[in-house]
């Protein structure tokens, strides 16, 4: 991935999120990154503009503005991201840089006893991909670490939903991401929610093609598709795109925008904007 200790645009890309175009805009409106460059006149980065930039991405992530974020010390960023210390977050994430996965699952089933799923996840789980997000730039943890968190995190959520049972007049809703999306996690908190409604839940995934989403539409009989947007899809090109799904899906199809790349991108016609843990 490495020239020596410096980064190519593309690993930066693929580290923090941040497309190519969000990256040069940084450059040119707030003077970072700094990249050097080469004699053959490609940018390159370091290790120290990785770290921080990963920062900026997950405190732009949480919804502060770029012109904010891009002004404040790393300790600010941090506070923007993780504002107050809660220790039974500190506690999950310790299973986590234990790679003690049974743990982290036991510790949380052990907060649904006590608290609503939708405290859970707005209290422990949104607050622990946070927490990781900093280790990650602190460089205090691997892929190894995320690809546990991510796994536990997906059986927890995906059992969790099986507990709930469609109800009647609750409808249909298809939930997907638009081509490119990486971000799963947030995508089953959403089905999460509509599962607790009564809503009959089928959930297709990350990255499908638009018109697989809209023929899925179709044959399943929706009568909602809501698609969760991360913070990195936004911008006018995710505009065309949910332009284009609108016209593919049938006329008394709801389309539904949530996550927080939806808050970022321009209203689209006939699309709705809804709060991911609040679909009722």
């Amino acid at each position: 991935m490495t020239n020596g200790t410096l980064l190519s645009i593309g690993d930066i890309c693929s580290e923090t999120g941040l497309t190519v175009d969000v990256i040069r805009a940084w450059e040119r409106r707030y003077g970072f990154p700094v990249p050097v460059r080469l004699p053959s006149g490609h940018r390159r980065y370091t290790e120290a503009d990785l770290a921080r930039l990963r920062l900026m991405a997950q405190a732009v992530s949480n919804g502060h503005r770029a012109n904010r974020v891009a002004k404040a010390e790393d300790v600010g960023l941090r506070h923007m991201i993780l504002p107050d210390s809660n220790p039974d977050v500190e506690a999950l994430f310790t299973h986590v840089l234990a790679m003690d996965g049974e743990a982290l699952s036991a510790r949380l089933r052990e907060h649904l006893l006590v608290a609503g799923w939708d405290d859970v996840l707005r209290d422990l789980v949104a607050p622990l991909l946070d927490r990781f997000s900093v280790a990650w730039a602190d460089g205090l943890v691997e892929p190894h670490h995320e690809h546990l968190l991510c796994e536990v995190l997906e059986d927890f959520l995906r059992n969790l939903r099986r507990e709930y049972h469609p109800l009647p007049g609750r409808g249909k809703v298809l939930l997907c991401t638009l081509p490119g999306e990486r971000h799963r996690l947030g995508l089953l908190m959403s089905a999460m929610a509509y599962a607790a409604n009564g809503a009959r839940t089928n959930v297709l995934g990350l990255d499908l093609p638009l018109a697989s989403i809209a023929h899925a539409a179709k044959a399943l009989g929706v009568d909602r598709v809501a698609v969760y947007m991360s913070v990195q899809s936004s911008g006018e090109t995710v505009r065309r795109m949910l332009d284009d799904l609108r016209v593919r899906l049938p006329e008394d199809c709801r389309l539904l925008l949530g996550g927080k790349g939806a808050a970022r991108t321009r209203k689209v016609k006939g699309a709705e904007r809804v709060d991911d843990l609040n679909v009722a």
